[in-house]
């Protein structure tokens, strides 16, 4: 019975199988990328981007597989290297010449791929139709809410051709209006990677899902997905409906499609239908909590020696204002300048001071990285280690206790302040202690009130995190001699060796208002979108529970069911989307 059932499952494989053109096609694709971005009306415009390294014959046709032919020929873009190029011809894919049912062929023409040659290759398919289905919808707080969702496989090669590893990005971008907090992904079928994705806003606030892998290949069939709320979309003509209900659970008359499409005797319906797994889960994006919660088991005595920034990871202190903690003790140590907050202009120090720490290092290399995605992708991997360098660092020790020892830490520093004599005293206590006393609930608030009718002084490091407060008047800082008395000067491609000879003196409140509006703006041209930054790292670090896939008995309330969709791509009926193929 099982060899009988594992025949079939390859029977219908070798159906799905991409036809081949040359025995001497042979090339690597070391990376690759597909963009699935969900329009408002319901349609997808697709992105996929491949760099190919031709180890064989000249590439001269490309194949790229999609759900369905409902598209524009004519609206499809192709670059070449990021150029337009008018040799290559899109065609629709010929099923005799290609084996897909569905896709495009690229008639490179003159623009072939050499033999030993690498080049990259774009193509946008705008406006792809007939993708989405009705997803199982949820009861909240008494109203039954719909979704809308789907299934995307996207273009993969034959393996008889193509070679070795691919640095993979698989990106969902859902509909405007859709970040409301109802947006879930289903877990990846046969990824090569984590399969919770890193998640973000862009700059028109939609939610957007990424997967990316170093080892995944070109040659297996991924299977990416996700849901939102039904309401957001302007149109429902896109979504796929079919007679027995809802796409979420399996459908028969999929199922009875596919059989059909396939030739294949009803008998072996049987064999297929136990084969299904209901598998897929769905995670949602929150905000809030981003400590792992793995450790938050108390065990016994205080965590003593974390620094005021590891403190605030542990106290879960809003992430702009550790990112912003980070660049002012950066700041501090005499490490980095801020010449101008939009766009960020940043000097750093050349050499480096010995005495960073782990995380300050991994910002500064954040900031040295020119192009601002590799910088974002850079920066939440630096928080990513940055909590779970924390997370280890308590194990095993009381978090209650310890988070309220930092917190008194914190108090008493605040203490001392108010205590002290003169705003001088008081100024410069701020200044030397102020990460901890970033960890004040409101820190910019207690400045304004523990100064108020005082002057203030800004710390003599402050004019390098905030360009407004360079004064018009300078004088060279003295170069500091080195350990071995040597009279050497500090390298000149480091920070500016130039400060205000004088500090400003200040009203509280207006300081108090600096220290807020320096950290959104530093956070804000550090992430772009501080939202989707703080939803990108609690996701990985603190990721919201798995939703069951297996449906509540009759008369649950509340509950929530996950979406299986009964995704096979050799028919019309199907309501997914799956792709493949290509020569």
């Amino acid at each position: 019975m099982k060899s009988l059932r594992s025949l079939i499952f390859l029977l219908i494989i070798s159906l799905f199988t991409v036809g081949v053109v040359s025995a001497d096609y042979s090339f690597r694709v070391p990376r690759a990328e597909t963009v699935v971005e969900v329009n408002a009306d319901g349609s997808m415009d697709i992105f996929v981007e491949y760099e190919f390294e031709n180890l064989g014959d000249k590439l001269d046709y490309i194949d790229i597989g999609l759900p369905n032919n409902n598209y524009k020929l004519g609206s499809i873009q192709v670059t070449l290297n990021s150029e337009a190029d008018s040799r290559i011809k899109v065609t629709k894919a010929s099923y005799e010449d290609t084996g897909l049912r569905y896709g495009i062929s690229l008639e490179m023409n003159g623009a072939a791929i050499p033999s030993g040659k690498n080049a990259v290759v774009s193509v946008r398919i705008p406006g792809l139709t007939k993708n989405l289905y009705k997803a199982s919808s949820e009861t909240i707080d008494g109203e039954e809410i719909e979704f809308a969702g789907f299934q995307y496989s996207p273009n993969y090669f034959s393996s008889k051709f193509t070679k070795g590893t691919t640095k993979y990005s698989f990106i969902i971008v859902f509909p405007p209006e859709a970040g409301d907090g109802y947006v879930y992904y289903y877990t990846p079928e046969d990824w090569a990677g984590d399969n919770e994705p890193s998640a973000w806003l862009d700059e028109d606030g939609r939610v957007v899902y990424e997967w990316y892998s170093e080892s995944a290949n070109m040659y297996n069939s991924y299977t990416f997905g996700g849901k939102f709320l039904k309401s957001v979309l302007t149109s429902e003509s896109s979504i796929v409906t079919s007679s027995s209900g809802s796409s979420d659970g399996f459908d028969w008359d999929i199922l009875i499609g596919v059989i059909s499409c396939l030739g294949l005797p009803a008998a072996f319906i049987v064999f297929i239908v136990k084969s299904v797994k209901e598998n897929n889960k769905i995670r949602k994006v929150q905000e809030g909590k981003y400590f792992p919660p793995q450790i938050k088991t108390d065990g016994e005595g205080i965590k003593r020696g974390l620094t005021a920034v590891e403190a605030a990871i542990l106290l879960e202190v809003d992430l702009e204002r550790v990112i912003s903690m980070i660049l002012y003790g950066l700041a501090k140590k005499e490490v980095l300048k801020v010449n101008s907050m939009d766009p960020l202009d940043v000097e750093i120090a050349n050499p480096l001071p010995d005495n960073l720490h782990d995380y300050e290092k991994d910002f500064v290399e954040a900031l040295e990285i020119k192009d601002s995605n590799r910088q974002k992708r850079k920066l939440r991997e630096s928080m990513h280690r940055l909590i779970l360098s924390v997370s280890k660092k308590v194990e095993g020790f009381s978090l209650k206790e310890t988070r309220e020892y930092y917190k008194n830490i914190c108090e008493k520093a605040w203490a001392q302040v108010e205590a002290a004599d003169t705003p001088e005293l008081k100024s410069q206590m701020l200044g030397d202690n102020f990460g901890w006393f970033m960890l004040e609930e409101d820190p910019a608030k207690h400045v304004e009130t523990t100064f108020s009718g005082y002057d203030f002084y800004p710390p003599s490091w402050w004019w390098r995190v905030d360009p407004g407060y360079h004064h018009p008047s300078y004088h060279s800082r003295p170069t500091r001699p080195s350990s071995g008395g040597s009279s050497e000067k500090r390298s000149s491609s480091g920070p500016s060796t130039t400060r205000p000879s004088s500090m400003p003196v200040l009203p509280g409140a207006m300081f108090a208002r600096s220290i807020t509006q320096s950290a959104k703006k530093l956070g804000q041209s550090l992430t772009g979108n501080m939202a989707g930054f703080k939803s990108s790292v609690k996701g990985k670090t603190n990721p919201s529970p798995i939703y069951s896939s297996h449906r509540h008995g009759g008369g649950s309330s509340g509950g929530s069911s996950s979406s299986s969709c009964a995704c096979a791509c050799a028919c019309d009926s199907c309501a997914c989307a799956c792709a493949g193929g290509g020569r």
